[in-house]
Formats: structure tokens, sequence, C-alpha cells
């Protein structure tokens, strides 16, 4: 697509407007020779007014919208604001949907929310979002409760917190939707001996920094990847290590086992022989179907029972994820897997939105069952609200990503006193996050919350393991980030 912006207050960037139009056109490229796509916005000031002009053209088809409003200085964003609303309303001439997040483009509604709350209260904040930033009132009154349930967690978290992460990028095979970094061939699972071992020296790096910084752990999480192809063995010689170097009292603790296939009863004894008091068994559908489809080599079944294996021990919290709009889902099935789910008791359900990730197989291979409008995945994401609320679920943290079927979120759903701090805080970003193994990233979390800087490990384990080109976890680099602020 062609853009053309001729916005004189300079009051949103380029990829403000690309990312309203991705709400529309789905993975849409942007430049002179892409396609005939184009769209034409001006934007200015004159006599005490905001004037917005814009022509959307996709194809054969044509809209054009024209937006006026009283300059309030008073009035968060409210040029940017108008640009938004009168890009939907050209989008909704052509497309026939409003995104249910409206005109907000970021990741984490729950942080614009929270500034709308801190300013004005909940109430005004519902009516800004709903109004000013066309969010569904169903979304709003979401994003403002998941910020008043963090609020209140995060209040109670003690003084100079951190958190670790612990990367396990291996699975056995690659689903279709993943785009995330994990080795799947036999060559690449081969290396699993060597990256354990190089694993622990990096948390041994890790510990001497938390533990000169005088910072006090949190958190752990365990994800992957498939954590739960590591052999018993492995597992056992992994979380060794990490409560013997972390001081973990009174530390939440989670070992994301993830599929079902991977998980056996020798492995699930030496996590529960550690006190690891939280696992995830994560299926995406209980739909054999589904799950062939998108490559998963396990059955419906074969969660149940890892599931019920599961509760022979004595873990304190199970989670399992679900996945929203997969290809061939329908909202009778996806609804039939949300009750299947919750009649094993898990203490936590997450629901994800299907998204079509840049590096996925659906991507890589053209898959066209994508549509960013699927007022089924809607339905579905609708429907397990309500049946999860009714089953005394509440949704504790919300994120968004790109590309996503119906323009939807990402939802943890949790029982009273079982919701995950880690989550929280990586979503809001409240306390440094120390990263370890491959495709991991420290978060160094300074003034207030209000600065974040990334320290990016190697993507893939075979690089985490050439000590020419890693020399491991820069503990000097993190000392200076925390110290200097």
């Amino acid at each position: 697509m062609k853009l053309f912006i001729d916005d004189t207050t300079s009051s949103a960037k380029p990829l403000y407007y690309q990312s309203l139009i991705l709400l529309f056109l789905p993975c849409e490229k942007f430049g002179e020779g892409d396609n005939d796509n184009s769209m034409y916005v001006k934007a200015w000031q004159q006599d005490g007014m905001n004037f917005v002009d814009v022509r959307l053209e996709v194809g054969d088809r044509v809209s054009e919208k024209s937006c006026r409003q009283s300059i309030d200085t008073s009035v968060y964003s409210q040029m940017k604001n108008l640009i938004g609303r009168t890009i939907l309303d050209a989008a909704f001439e052509l497309f026939g949907t409003v995104p249910p997040w409206g005109i907000s483009t970021g990741v984490k509604p729950v942080k614009l929310a929270r500034m709308f709350v801190k300013a004005f209260g909940k109430d005004e904040a519902l009516r800004i979002l709903r109004d000013e930033y066309m969010i569904h009132p169903g979304k709003a009154q979401m994003a403002v409760d998941a910020c008043i349930f963090e609020d209140g967690v995060m209040e109670n978290i003690g003084v100079k917190p951190c958190s670790l992460y612990i990367s396990i990028p291996f699975c056995p095979t690659k689903c279709n939707y993943c785009s995330f970094v994990s080795c799947t061939t036999p060559r690449l699972l081969s290396l699993i001996p060597q990256y354990v071992l190089a694993l622990k020296d990096e948390l041994s790096r890790i510990a001497e920094t938390i533990k000169g910084l005088g910072l006090n752990l949190k958190s752990v999480y365990v994800g992957g990847g498939t954590p739960a192809i590591l052999s018993a063995g492995e597992i056992d010689l992994l979380l060794s290590h990490v409560y013997n170097k972390f001081d973990t009292e009174g530390c939440e603790f989670t070992f994301e086992a993830g599929r079902p296939d991977c998980i056996t009863y020798d492995k699930l004894k030496v996590l529960s022989d550690y006190g690891v008091p939280r696992i995830s068994i994560n299926t995406q559908t209980t739909n054999d179907e589904i799950l062939k489809g998108v490559g998963r080599n396990h059955t419906y079944a074969d969660f149940v029972r890892a599931f019920e294996t599961a509760r022979k021990f004595d873990f304190k919290c199970i989670n399992t994820d679900l996945i929203a709009g997969l290809p061939g889902e329908s909202p009778k099935s996806f609804l039939k897997s949300v009750r299947d789910v919750v009649s094993l008791s898990p203490e936590n359900i997450t629901v994800h939105a299907f998204t079509l990730k840049r590096s996925s197989n659906y991507r890589i291979g053209g898959e066209k069952s994508y549509s960013l409008t699927d007022a089924a995945a809607i339905e579905m994401t609708d429907c397990a609200t309500k049946h999860l609320t009714d089953e005394g679920f509440l949704p504790y943290y919300v994120y968004r990503q790109k590309n996503t079927v119906g323009n939807l979120e990402n939802v943890g759903y949790s029982k009273k006193g079982f919701e995950s701090i880690y989550n929280i805080i990586m979503m809001g970003e409240y306390h440094t996050v120390f990263g370890a193994g491959a495709g991991s990233v420290t978060k160094i979390v300074t003034d207030n919350a209000n600065k974040v800087d990334r320290i990016f490990s190697p993507k893939y384990p075979y690089e985490f393991l050439d000590k020419e080109k890693y020399a491991g976890f820069d503990a000097r680099r993190v000392c200076e980030l925390l110290k200097e602020r």
C-alpha cells in the first residue's frame, strides 16, 4: 500500500498509520510499488479547529471521510485520535467492521487503561476508551478491570524485586501457527545435553548478579519451546542448579511443561519432588482433527492423560492454553474445548487468539484460511469469556499481537488466588526480568517502570553454545544500566 501523509501537526508517526491499516489488511506491505492500494491523509489545525481528511482506496473501492473538532489542549492525544477515528470511519465503509480494540494499536491495552484510571478514575477511563478510542465496551471493561487487579498485585510485590525467565527453545515438532525460536530437527535436538550445561553456567552468572545488586527474586518461569522435552534427568539437573544458586523462598515458580506428548510420570515426579508449584499443560484445542491440522502430535485423550497424571502430585496450579480461531475450528467446537478443559478443573486458563505470525508455516505456505474480521473467532472468545467467568475464572492479564484473527487479544483467566505474577510482570514491565538461554531477553526496568532497556541473548541454541561469538550473560552491562538510574 502507498501512504500519502500530510500532517502539519506531526501528531502521528508513520507506524501508527500502518498499524491502523493492518487492522483491516493483515500482512499488508507498504511502499510505492507493492500494490494499487493507497491511503491519503491530510491533518491540520486552523481557527481553533482540528481537521482531518482521509481517502482510502482498496482495489476498486474508495472511501472518503472528513472530520473536524474544536481544539482542546486538555484532551490526551486529541489530534492523533481524531486521525485514527477518521481512518476507521473510512475503513468501516469498505470493510463493514470496527475492530474490537478501536484505534488502540498497542500490544498492552492495560497500560493505556492505567494511564486514564490514574488520571481520571475508573468511570471516566471507561468513557475515554469507549468514546475516544472506539474500543468495544466489553474490551474496555476488561482492560480497566485487569489494570485494577494488576495494581493490587503489585502493591504487595515487595522491595527491589526481579524475575527470571529460563528458555528451553526445543520442541518435538513445530506447530504450523508457531513462530517461536524452537528447534525440532534431530541434529538440533541432540544439542540439548550440551545446552543444559551451558544454561547452568549462565544461570550462575545471573544468580551472582542478582545477589550483588541486592535484588529479591519474585518469580521464575521456565518456558519454551517445550520444557518437558528435557528428560527427567535433565530437568533434575536444571532444577537442582536453580534451587541451589537462587534464593527462591516465597518465590512463584512455573514450569511450562507444554505439550502432552512430552509429559511423563517421571518428569512430573521430578517437578513435584523439587516443590515446583505451578505447571502448564497445553492442548490449544480438544478437537483431534484441528490438532492434526496444526501439526501437533497428540490427541485430546493424550492431554487428559497428562492432566490426570499431574493431578496425582501436589501441584498448586495447573494452567492450560487454548487458541481461538485456529483454521478449521468452529465456535461450537471451540466452546466444547473450553468446556472440556474446565471439566478438568485447572486453576488457570489462557485463551489466545490465532495470530498469523511472520515465520509460521501458515504464513510461509500462504495459508488462505486467515480472516482478520472473522466473526466466528469473535464469537469464540465472547463465549469463552462468558463460560469461564460463569465458572469462577476472572481475566487478570491481557495483551495483543499484530495480525490476530478478529483483531482480538490474549487473556489469562484465573481462579481467585491462582493468577500468575510472572505473566503480570512481563506484560506490565513492572520490574527487571533476567533472561537465561537462547532466544531470551533481559529487560532492565528503571525509573519507576518508565524506562526499559533490552539485552538480547543469541537467537538459536547453536549460537548460544558458540563461545567465540557469545561471551555469556553480560553482567557488567546489566549492572551499569541498573546502577546509573
